[in-house]
């Protein structure tokens, strides 16, 4: 008689779903003075990284005011909050402002506990965000 023994990985990182997966973020560029940046699914920790590199990695190159469209977010957390506190900083530096759509009260909640050390100007119709630069 054989025996067979069950092994379980403890390894949890090749069970992490590809931040790919979980995250899609676009840059456009609607008008000479405004830079989209579309934001979909989750900011967490394993694909803030992925936001990041869009975001930023945009700010060379980005038109004098940048949208980013948080609408379609279903988690953000603070190390979303951090890119974007590191993006209006850039910003800032160049004369450039940040503008972020909100909506989900994921972004909102976490939006307004960060208040009291960072505050962002906001607003909840992407369309208006996009006339108002035009």
């Amino acid at each position: 008689m054989s025996t067979v023994f069950a092994t379980q990985s403890t390894d949890t990182r090749s069970h992490r779903p590809d931040p790919a997966a979980r995250l899609r973020v676009s840059i456009t560029a609607p008008g000479d003075e405004i830079t989209l940046c579309a934001v979909a699914g989750e900011v967490d920790q394993f694909t803030v990284e992925e936001f990041r590199r869009h975001l930023i990695g945009s700010l060379d190159t980005a038109a004098p005011r940048v949208v980013v469209d948080l609408s379609m977010v279903t988690f953000f957390g603070i190390p979303g909050l951090r890119v974007l506190f590191e993006a209006r900083s850039v910003l800032e530096q160049t004369g450039g402002r940040l503008l972020l759509v909100t909506g989900p009260p994921c972004v909102d909640r976490l939006l307004r506990v960060a208040a009291d050390v960072v505050t962002f100007e906001t607003t909840t119709a992407l369309a208006g965000a996009l006339l108002d630069a035009a």
